[in-house]
């Protein structure tokens, strides 16, 4: 059932042991690359009253609510805004906002990693065909590569859609790195 805050309607899934409340508008778009992590949910808040408390500081994109076998939330969440610069102001707003009589709101910058580098790629692949390579790989459809030049070989910084895709193709491309050159090798952060 859907959540209707401001005139911003969000649409709710269940997908992988997630409520993800994503703002219907922006359901096509890829996640935000920055994400805030809250901690100190009460657990039996829900989509209709998150979406209302996240939006204090801006438009949310995104809010994905970490959920348990019983599907109650697990406490934690996290959360994504249409503007990034939104971030900083959430991070002002809602860390340590009191939420229940006994909780309060722990907020900080997400570490959820969506990107890797591939580096030390031999300089004949281009960014098509490194593309495909790792579709073929890793069976991930949806991620971004970016080239850069360094000397007689390149870097490729790839993003995934979520960090979920980006563990699997981490696991998958870190086995098979040697057919992208023999001194291949990859960094996350």
């Amino acid at each position: 059932m859907p959540v209707t805050w401001m005139g911003n309607t969000y649409v709710i899934q269940h997908s992988n042991g997630q409520c993800i409340i994503a703002l219907k508008s922006r359901m096509s778009e890829a996640l935000p690359f920055h994400e805030l992590y809250v901690k100190g949910i009460p657990r039996n808040y829900g989509p209709e009253e998150l979406v209302p408390i996240f939006s204090n500081p801006g438009v949310v994109h995104t809010i994905r609510l970490l959920m348990d076998f019983g599907q109650h939330n697990r406490g934690f969440a996290y959360v994504s805004y249409v503007d990034p610069r939104h971030i900083d102001r959430a991070l002002v707003t809602l860390h340590g906002m009191q939420i229940s009589v006994t909780q309060r709101l722990e907020v900080s910058k997400s570490r959820n990693s969506r990107s890797l580098q591939l580096c030390n790629l031999q300089n004949h692949r281009t960014v098509a065909i490194i593309s495909q390579t790792i579709a073929h790989i890793t069976r991930i459809r949806e991620f971004r590569c970016k080239m850069i030049r360094i000397g007689e070989t390149n870097d490729v910084t790839i993003i995934f859609k979520s960090h979920h895709d980006y563990i699997h193709a981490y696991t998958k491309l870190n086995r098979v790195r040697h057919i992208f050159g023999p001194t291949c090798c990859i960094k996350t952060y």
